[in-house]
């Protein structure tokens, strides 16, 4: 037996409440095994994962055992603990780009890990033991990748960096907390083969934390389901998927099974013509006297997005879907080729729906801000009436405050665009922090709507949310779509949101 947990409870502790995270929680594990945690955002499963590594913070509290290799890592002291951590159970986290110091090579970040635990070695072996690694984790150009810092690597090649840290040392077990999440879906599949292959080759026991039961149906052989806490299921993956028994289990599983949208013929006018467009970037020499190179990231791209109508832009890492939803918005210059489009105030919403709102100001502070901008007579004309102020304020003339936006105007606006996200008017009183992760990205929907746009950009826009969550979102954004004639370039990684999104696809591959 490799890891015994036993009644395991959590809780969080504030000045005004106390939460209960993990409650009550027993599982084992077998040296070898690969074991899924799946649940939604709140089940547990995340917190569960830093317990077992001893990485709670303080506001945290538990109590149970947790016991690994036949001893008890909960009474050990914190210098007992850090002997184990890293060395016998490593951890890869979610988001590689906030685990990796910008300012430092990947190179050394790596090799930091050598000199925690084993101090004895040279500078020369800790390189070489790095290198071999970033091989055995299937990095190109092994002596490229350990010069370069982290935002020169792509997000697959950032991960892979990662799982070459946590298995520098050879650990007995690794937790993965979401390392697929963010990225697409061919470099998603290699990274579940490369923890695979890991699994195989080393006999590394891996702890595998996901909202996605595609992915924990790749890669684990059994599996907990968790959800307010507590495990409601657990057994081997194919017989949870083909008998599931716990009702929550079942509406997991059920939320994966959506079908395509039914494609329209759109004949109505272009809201965004794209021509001939070829994307690059200039690299600046790095000795005086050489020429400046040029580096395509694509040729010759043609698609038009009508009035209405959702198109979805897919492809793998590097194939110029974020570069081009940049040239569209304006914040791309260097392209050759036509982008005509007819929505005078573009908008974008993002993946990351936490880091998109300001942390410190309410909702409605948040939503108002974009409205109490506007200072342009025409956008303010054409606020008003694609918006419908008089009828939102019951007939009457609007109160004119110059080339602004009256409060009573911006507040009658902010009421309208909640109901069309489907959020109660109370929240507009709450902080970012006080929302799930599906409520954040709604207000993130309202905030590209509200000042009348009818073009959006929406970038990754559920790939970060559960499965149920997603589908809520998914239909949200079809009804308006609906309600609102709204056009849309939807970038994806996951074929089966675009299939569900999409009225027709553009595909893109990366230049050789």
């Amino acid at each position: 037996m490799l890891l015994q947990v036993n009644d395991l409870k959590v809780e969080y502790h504030t000045k005004t409440k106390i939460s209960y995270a993990v409650k009550g929680v027993s599982f084992s594990m077998e040296k070898g095994d690969i074991l899924g945690i799946v649940g939604e955002s709140g089940s547990g499963k995340s917190t569960m994962g830093l317990a077992l590594m001893m990485q709670l913070p303080q506001t945290a509290k538990f109590t149970g055992s947790v016991i690994f290799k036949d001893r008890d890592l909960v009474p050990l002291t914190f210098d007992e603990l850090r002997k184990i951590k890293g060395c016998e159970i490593s951890t890869v986290f979610q988001e590689p780009m906030t685990s990796l110091n910008p300012l430092v090579r990947v190179g050394k970040q790596v090799e930091e890990i050598l000199k925690i635990h084993d101090k004895t070695l040279t500078k020369e072996v800790r390189k070489d033991k790095v290198l071999r690694m970033f091989r055995n984790v299937e990095l190109q150009n092994p002596e490229e990748v350990y010069r370069k810092y982290p935002h020169e690597l792509s997000g697959g090649m950032q991960q892979r960096v990662m799982i070459a840290m946590a298995l520098m040392n050879h650990p007995d077990l690794l937790i993965a907390d979401e390392p697929t999440t963010a990225l697409d879906a061919d470099v998603q599949t290699q990274i579940l083969e490369l923890l695979k292959s890991i699994n195989e080759r080393y006999g590394t026991s891996i702890i595998l934390i996901s909202h996605d039961l595609r992915v924990i149906q790749k890669l684990c052989r059994k599996t907990l389901v968790m959800y307010q806490g507590l495990i409601v299921e657990q057994g081997d993956v194919e017989q949870i998927f083909e008998h599931p028994e716990h009702e929550y289990t079942k509406s997991l599983i059920s939320a994966l099974t959506k079908g395509e949208k039914e494609s329209e013929e759109y004949d109505n006018e272009a809201m965004l013509q794209v021509r001939d467009l070829t994307l690059f970037y200039d690299i600046k020499p790095e000795k005086l006297g050489q020429k400046k190179t040029r580096k395509y990231i694509c040729r010759d791209m043609n698609f038009t997005v009508h009035e209405g109508e959702i198109v979805g832009l897919v492809g793998p890492s590097g194939s110029g879907k974020s570069s081009i939803s940049r040239a569209i918005l304006g914040l791309h210059k260097d392209y050759t080729g036509e982008i005509l489009l007819k929505e005078p105030n573009p908008q974008m919403i993002f993946q990351d729906s936490a880091s998109s709102l300001n942390p410190g100001r309410k909702i409605g502070w948040i939503l108002e801000e974009p409205l109490r901008n506007l200072r342009d007579e025409k956008q303010l004309k054409r606020v008003r009436l694609v918006s419908r102020v008089k009828e939102l304020l019951g007939g009457e003339e609007p109160p004119s405050e110059g080339a602004r936006l009256s409060r009573k105007e911006r507040r009658a606006i902010v009421r309208d665009i909640l109901k069309h996200v489907e959020l109660p008017e109370e929240f507009l009183g709450r902080y970012p922090d006080e929302l799930s992760g599906g409520q954040k990205q709604r207000v993130n929907i309202a905030l590209a709507l509200i000042a009348g746009s009818r073009f959006v950009i929406a970038d990754e826009p559920v790939s970060a949310l559960d499965v149920t969550i997603q589908g809520q979102i998914l239909e949200l954004l079809l009804n308006l779509q609906r309600e609102l004639n709204l056009s849309m370039l939807f970038i994806s990684h996951d074929k089966a949101v675009v299939d569900r999104m999409c009225d027709k696809v553009v595909q893109l591959e990366p230049l050789k």
